[in-house]
């Protein structure tokens, strides 16, 4: 490093001296400024013009429930396609704040706006780690049966090594939030005194429920960072990670559901489609691997980005769950 700065200096204070007569770098020597400035992190930093920005992207995926924390989300994957428009803005201290929406396709196939997202966060990156914390403040329609908006306040923070081969990390999240849920059920009630015939009873379950989630994520990661791949100002950064989440699962449940669901046939039935309650403990609950990318080019970047999860304690559901996103935007 010292060489290397040492060697910038000289040849700099060379060049301002001798710039009134002529341009004493040769093309060889201006390409190796140019190879120290791109390789070495120190001299990147002095080189970096750093500056408010605004961010305005337009991603696809199937997480619901958070933006950062893909523990959450791996709660509950469904197959729905989301859609997620955002408009950040960033200051050069490290804080940012913005907005993004959530829609998805309704029962009729139209695109539906289900949860918007204000939030506000800091960043801290240094030469040898990076740190931040992030809020966001969910808001969607209370009064409906949502199980796709089930938090309303999502707190994420992550401290990472920035520099060396292996890069671990530690990163914390907890969300809670109010939903309804709904479920329905029907049975054939048999008469067979009745000359009309059998009767078909329809039976609405409801509950209000009242979720609590703290994650715990271990992770180890490399940063590989490629340059002018298709542009000479282009850069490309691709991060694989493993991890190990542990949580802990808090959900209170209040029926509200109609007489009709009194019938025995009714309760039985809706019974069985009860989910498994959680053990309300934290422990290990998946082990993780993450695949993200970030490509660059002027103003303009584009991050797909996959989430592999394994649930490890006993369950009757899937055990894999698989998050993607791809998101392109803009930079100005």
């Amino acid at each position: 490093m010292q060489k290397k700065t040492f060697l910038l200096l000289v040849i700099t204070f060379s060049y301002l001296f001798s710039s009134a007569q002529i341009d004493s770098l040769s093309k060889r020597d201006k390409a190796a400024i140019d190879s120290m400035m791109q390789k070495d992190e120190f001299l990147k930093l002095l080189n970096d013009k750093t500056k408010n920005s605004l961010d305005l992207g337009i991603g696809i995926g199937n997480g619901a429930f958070s933006a950062h924390n893909n523990a959450a989300n791996a709660t509950g994957v469904d197959n729905k396609l989301i859609f997620t428009p955002s408009i950040v803005y960033r200051l050069k201290s490290g804080f940012n704040f913005g907005v993004t929406a959530f829609l998805t396709n309704d029962t009729t196939s139209n695109s539906k706006l289900y949860q918007t997202g204000l939030n506000i966060g800091y960043d801290y990156t240094r030469k040898n780690v990076d740190a931040g914390i992030a809020y966001t403040r969910f808001f969607s329609d209370g009064n409906k049966y949502n199980n796709k908006s089930i938090y309303q306040n999502d707190i994420y923070g992550y401290i990472k090594k920035a520099s060396g081969i292996i890069q671990p990390g530690l990163a914390l999240g907890f969300d809670n939030g109010k939903y309804k849920e709904a479920d329905v059920a029907s049975v054939i009630l048999k008469r067979p005194l009745n000359p009309r015939g059998d009767t078909t009873v329809t039976g609405i379950d409801s509950t209000n429920n009242s979720t609590n989630y703290f994650s715990a994520t271990v992770s180890i990661e490399h940063d590989f960072s490629f340059y002018t791949l298709f542009s000479k100002d282009d850069e490309l950064d691709f991060i694989p990670s493993l991890m190990l989440n542990f949580g802990r699962d808090d959900l209170t449940q209040t029926q509200t559901h109609t007489n009709t669901v009194n019938r025995p046939a009714l309760k039985k039935l809706l019974a069985k489609r009860k989910k498994n309650a959680p053990d309300n403990k934290f422990e290990m609950q998946s082990v993780a691997a993450s695949f993200d990318f970030n490509y660059g080019v002027g103003k303009f970047f584009l991050q797909p980005d996959l989430y592999l999860d394994y649930y490890l304690p006993q369950t009757k559901s899937k055990r894999l769950s698989v998050i993607f996103s791809i998101t392109a935007g803009l930079t100005f």
